[in-house]
């Protein structure tokens, strides 16, 4: 095999090498259009085309056969880039599988990363960590690598990886009416309204980065006495998830309410009333992403009747024996 950087003529055969390596993993929806790359990935702009490594088939014309993607994770302050690298991808088609092609577009990664400065690198973008593959790979936001991508967990294994930090990812079905028994809920409708807006979901420059092609909405909870917002939540239209799961799809993300209004039902209030908004808008599922180790969001989406499809894992070397 022939190992090169990414070159501006490859996107239509990445998106072939996608659409056939990531066949079977319901969080990756089929590409139709080169074009989705554009969007979602080479307009960041700290993206290297030496970061996405090519592996091509001289036997087979030079077709290319595989890719990996790596990049770095944010500062603190979400400014720039950090030390930390991310290997967002390593994809083959299943017809050059268990030919160690897999191995060396990992190891040539890792590598990538090492010489820029990484100190520390891990497998699979997950919230910060994410510098591409929100909008292509995961759904609602970046979990990780996913579960349901039948041959990651061994091949990471192989490759002295274990896992880390899990997203649980949830979803709703929205065909059946929105009923949530909780008595806090008649207090909290007389103080608080809910507000539609359209905003700049981007914070900063990260979110920028992440977000900058999205058109969410914003959903806030609006004091009545005061008129100040006391919670929030993004909501954006899931788009190419849709097509792959045969359901009109919409995700949900950055669920928040001030620090100090917590533990009130808020965000549970917050859910519950933004889900009949969007059951009237024709949806049939949602999609939601909860931190593993968060059993108050957890329980929040239990406590609505969302059920668990799905888990991502962000993985790290394991650490040496002996």
């Amino acid at each position: 095999m022939h190992y090169r950087p990414f070159r501006n003529s490859d996107p239509p055969a990445l998106m072939q090498v996608w659409n056939e390596g990531m066949a079977g993993c319901r969080g990756a929806y089929p590409l139709r259009s080169p074009a989705a790359f554009d969007r979602w990935l080479f307009p960041k702009p700290y993206f290297d085309p030496a970061a996405l490594i090519v592996a091509t088939d001289p036997a087979d014309g030079g077709k290319i056969v595989g890719f990996s993607l790596a990049g770095f994770g944010p500062r603190d302050d979400r400014s720039g880039l950090d030390a930390g690298g991310v290997v967002c991808a390593v994809v083959v088609r299943p017809s050059h599988r268990r030919r160690g092609i897999g191995r060396e577009l990992l190891r040539r990664a890792e590598e990538y990363l090492t010489s820029r400065g990484a100190v520390v690198t891990v497998v699979g973008s997950q919230r910060p960590y994410n510098p591409y593959l929100f909008g292509l790979y995961g759904g609602a936001n970046s979990p990780g690598v996913l579960a349901s991508e039948p041959t990651a967990d061994t091949f990471l294994r192989a490759m002295g990886y274990v896992r880390g930090e899990e997203h649980i990812v949830f979803q709703r079905r929205l065909e059946a009416a929105v009923e949530v028994a909780d008595g806090r809920f008649i207090g909290l409708r007389r103080r608080y309204d809910i507000q539609m807006v359209r905003p700049t979901v981007s914070q900063n420059w990260w979110e920028e980065c992440q977000w900058g092609t999205l058109e969410p909405t914003e959903f806030r909870l609006i004091d009545k006495m005061t008129g100040t917002p006391a919670g929030r939540l993004v909501n954006w239209d899931l788009e190419g998830f849709s097509g792959a799961w045969g359901r009109a799809a919409t995700g949900i993300f950055d669920v928040e309410i001030r620090a100090h209004l917590r533990r009130q039902g808020l965000a549970k209030f917050l859910l519950a009333s933004v889900l009949k908004l969007l059951q009237e808008q024709f949806y049939s599922v949602v999609e939601l992403q909860v931190w593993g180790d968060d059993p108050a969001g957890i329980g929040i989406c239990n406590s609505l009747g969302f059920e668990q499809v799905d888990a991502g894992y962000r993985y790290r070397k394991a650490a040496p024996t002996g």
